[in-house]
């Protein structure tokens, strides 16, 4: 069997972060977050794999080639247009050869327990799948209603949902047959797309069987929100190992599961408390404190007594002495300078709120900093208030204190009136 993952979104809602590359190449420990998905896949035991990319991400080709590091068999499938994902599916039948193919969307963090549940069962029915995971908030989702686990009904982002119910996963095997038809007599959207849920809804229409996989939401992750870049950094450091192929000074002291990568250096009296992960050639300290749930990228480096925790650091972003970052997302190339402070915890200690396509949304969480994009520079002393996205190639001016979004390519500066008098 050979498998499709849709792959073209442009992932607007993870903005900055997402400013410069599509969401699946978003680097989490050292690997974007499609090598997770295509290595899930291969655990499965399917190693045939159609990529569905959009016309100008030049991106993922450039860093996947044909597959072979991951010990599969790539070809990519270019979807011209955003027009949904039906439309993107449409792109990569062409090139399935085999009555049956697992699809799966790149944007996801999933177990491979989660596919082979999926296989499983069509291994034993023979009919099209459609996986559901259970989730607290739906409104944001695909519902799936189901009877004896038949699906009834794929209700897409509905208005008057409450409560715990199971959502569309995003792992389906369809029949090629059965889906080309599918595909071809779906509507265009509200949205303007042609959605896979609605060809799915079209099966449903012609009387044909989907059973319904549950998962569970430990085998499940949507990375749709900026703030879902850490839960899943934490998902993928609590299954990492420890192991040291840098340089680490006798000074230094390792707490727990660290992951230090070849060429990093992690200099005297720098202290790193698992779970952590240090790419290649990055450079810590001294005298710096990196606490638990910490990924930082290829040659990034943290200066003399800086402080980060629970973040994710992209490649060769550099944050001077004297530094506090707490639960934030710093993207790649940003020059963070001397006593910047990313704060995380609001002074009434309520939930910090943060503006996502136009809409002010609770993140349910308590401590949360900022999010910036590529190539940001922020200037010495600098303060970021929780929740804050500064918009990437921004740059923001020493002793500033930022309190809501900044735009991308924005400078932001202090003015101040100086009085000079004879001493």
């Amino acid at each position: 069997m050979k498998g499709v993952i849709l792959a073209a979104g442009v992932g607007s809602r993870l903005t900055p972060i997402t400013d410069n590359k599509p969401k699946h190449m978003i680097f989490l420990c050292g690997q974007p977050l499609i090598s997770y998905v295509l290595t899930a896949i291969k655990s499965s035991g399917i190693k045939d794999l159609i990529l569905v990319i959009g016309k100008t991400d030049k991106i993922t080709k450039s860093f996947l080639e044909n597959g072979e590091k991951l010990g599969l068999r790539l070809e990519y499938a270019i979807q011209e247009k955003p027009m949904g994902t039906a439309d993107a599916l449409k792109s990569a039948l062409k090139l399935i050869d085999e009555d049956n193919f697992l699809v799966v969307y790149g944007d996801i963090l999933l177990s491979d327990t989660a596919i082979q549940k999926a296989l499983k069962c069509f291994n034993e029915f023979k009919e099209p799948i459609v996986t559901a995971v259970p989730m607290k908030t739906v409104q944001e989702y695909g519902l799936i209603e189901e009877k004896n686990g038949k699906l009834i009904n794929l209700i897409e982002k509905p208005k008057k949902a409450f409560g715990e119910a199971f959502v569309n996963a995003g792992i389906y095997i369809f029949t090629k047959e059965e889906i080309s038809k599918a595909i071809k007599e779906t509507k265009k959207s509200s949205r303007g797309e042609y959605e896979l849920t609605d060809s799915i809804k079209v099966l449903l229409r012609k009387g044909f069987s989907i059973n319904v996989v549950k998962i569970t939401s430990d085998e499940w992750m949507d990375i749709g929100r900026p703030w879902d870049i850490l839960e899943a950094n934490k998902r993928i450091l609590s299954k990492i190992k420890t192991n040291i192929f840098g340089e680490v000074s006798e000074k230094a002291t390792l707490i727990g599961e660290v992951y230090i990568a070849k060429n990093a250096k992690i200099k005297p009296y720098s202290i790193i408390e698992g779970p952590a992960f240090i790419d290649e050639e990055a450079e810590i300290g001294p005298n710096s404190l990196i606490r638990p749930y910490t990924s930082l990228g290829r040659k990034s480096k943290i200066g003399n007594c800086c402080e980060v925790k629970n973040s994710v650091i992209m490649n060769n972003t550099k944050i001077a002495h004297l530094s506090y970052i707490g639960d934030s997302v710093i993207g790649e190339f940003c020059n963070i300078g001397a006593g910047v402070k990313i704060a995380n915890l609001k002074l009434n200690e309520k939930n910090v709120k943060m503006i996502v396509k136009g809409r002010k949304l609770d993140t349910g969480k308590r401590k949360l900093g900022a999010f910036l994009g590529d190539n940001v520079k922020i200037g010495v002393n600098a303060s970021i208030m929780p929740g804050v996205k500064i918009g990437s190639s921004a740059i923001i001016g020493p002793n500033v204190v930022v309190y809501k979004d900044v735009p991308n390519k924005k400078m932001i500066l202090l003015k101040q009136n100086l009085t000079i008098k004879k001493i």
